[in-house]
């Protein structure tokens, strides 16, 4: 049964929060009530400029100076959030898990379009290894479209015969934006919808590959020689279907998956722990069981 604090929410997102027909300006003014909210004062953030790329680094007091390292790829829709909003996410993740965390600030679309994103996160990570970090206390994150960026940095560091992180953490990845497979009803997403999806990825690509291209959509893309993955899924999530064929894709090839069925919640609730939403703060805690146990 879905928590009253997770409804009140869902209750509070505009009706036409994800129109089909909605441009990315419109996106950016929609989704800014959403990002920017304020970090504790002992946060500590700094910046570093990582394989080219700009990227905050996270940590505050209570970390030892060896503590793992979450490479987050945020979500925004390709189209929003610059990392200068995305603060906060950094300070939850780093409550919640006990783990520093670093974010690149991806150049954003349709000012640049794919490979831009992709390629920021990619030279940042190797960036990241370049610097002295030990892989073995590096988790890879992926949330929303993130989630495409992040899985497919992983996919080419493989290919490019970079250290593999410890681990893989998908915060409802968007990993087919053709968005194939059985669809929800109608409304039981607040914040996607297929057409909504896929008009994020046309804005991206411009419309030079296909949306189902495995460099965009991980989903359709080799997964051999990954590290342990952790998909958790929301049972309403316009992308879950990605995320299952991920899985299924990731067995096949040997990887080691876990993979996770949230009844009742919605695409992306692992963000909404600083509102009180149990399911959130659950999801968290069984994220960290994950990140103890690969990157203790």
């Amino acid at each position: 049964m879905t928590s009253s604090e997770l409804s009140a929410i869902v209750a509070y997102v505009p009706k036409d929060f994800a129109d089909p027909a909605a441009d990315y300006e419109h996106v950016r003014r929609t989704f800014a009530p959403f990002h920017g909210h304020a970090v504790r004062p002992e946060l500590q953030i700094e910046f570093a400029v990582l394989g080219g790329v700009r990227c905050g680094s996270y940590r505050d007091a209570s970390l030892p100076a060896d503590a793992r390292i979450l490479f987050h790829c945020h979500g925004g829709a390709f189209v929003s959030c610059p990392l200068d909003v995305y603060h906060f996410y950094a300070d939850l993740m780093l409550r919640h898990t006990g783990s520093a965390v670093v974010m690149p600030d991806y150049r954003l679309a349709p000012e640049h379009r794919f490979p831009a994103a992709h390629d920021d996160c990619f030279n940042a990570y190797r960036g990241l290894l370049e610097s002295g970090v030990d892989p073995s206390r590096v988790v890879m994150v992926g949330e929303s479209c993130g989630g495409s960026l992040s899985l497919a940095t992983l996919v080419r560091a493989r290919d490019a015969g970079l250290p593999m992180p410890a681990g893989y953490v998908s915060l409802g990845g968007w990993f087919d934006l053709s968005v194939s497979g059985p669809e929800l009803a109608p409304g039981l997403d607040p914040f996607l919808t297929p057409g909504w999806v896929r008009a994020r990825g046309t804005d991206y690509t411009g419309g030079l590959i296909e949306p189902d291209d495995p460099r965009l959509s991980p989903a359709f893309a080799d997964l051999h020689g990954l590290p342990p993955l952790y998909l958790q899924v929301a049972q309403y999530d316009t992308v879950r279907e990605g995320a299952l064929r991920v899985a299924q894709s990731a067995t096949r090839a040997g990887v080691r998956v876990l993979l996770e069925s949230w009844p009742g919640v919605i695409h992306a609730w692992q963000g909404l722990a600083d509102h009180g939403v149990p399911e959130s703060l659950a999801a968290w805690q069984r994220i960290r069981t994950f990140l103890d146990e690969i990157a203790p």
